[in-house]
């Protein structure tokens, strides 16, 4: 019996990423996890503070960095750093720049409207959530990633905006290279 509920869930979640898949050869999505291990790789190495917080995602080379960050010279040297590592055809520097530290209380806040925006993204037929990063700052939400379309980059903003809770979107999708 736990055998078949393992299989119907891999089945299921073979069926949800299929459409992420297909979009890509096997040899594009070896080709972008190397590329985007290399640029966290050197972020790390070359000591870039926050690194750890700086979200990486790979499509066809273009590498686009998303999340918060302490200060526009930690942006910019992400951004150095990625465009001269090897594989990097392109970057698209999405970081976001946070003064201050936030409270417990505020990031459990905030952890919580992620889950909310991240559960909503997935009920809705127009987004495909697999492909949407969702970080969270003080209520302002920053969505990143790479999806197929204009039309699917502007719902996933819309629909959140009507999440309870939000107070500010910041629209960081970009849209898959062809």
């Amino acid at each position: 019996m736990r055998n078949r509920h393992a299989l119907i869930f891999i089945s299921l979640l073979l069926f949800v990423m299929a459409d992420a898949i297909a979009e890509k050869s096997p040899g594009e999505h070896v080709d972008d996890a190397t590329t985007t291990a290399r640029v966290k790789f050197a972020l790390i190495e070359q000591s870039v503070k926050d690194a750890t917080d700086i979200n990486v995602e790979t499509s066809k080379g273009v590498v686009q960095l998303s999340g918060w960050v302490g200060s526009e010279d930690t942006k910019a040297r992400a951004g150095r750093v990625t465009k001269d590592t090897d594989g990097v055809k392109a970057v698209s520097n999405r970081l976001m720049v946070s003064a201050g530290k936030r409270s417990a209380g505020r990031a459990l806040d905030d952890s919580l409207l992620a889950a909310k925006v991240k559960l909503a993204l997935t009920e809705n037929e127009s987004t495909n959530a697999m492909k949407i990063n969702v970080e969270v700052r003080n209520a302002a939400v920053e969505l990143s990633g790479f999806v197929d379309s204009y039309d699917e980059r502007d719902a996933a903003a819309d629909l959140v905006e009507d999440v309870d809770g939000v107070d500010k979107v910041i629209n960081s999708i970009d849209i898959t290279p062809n």
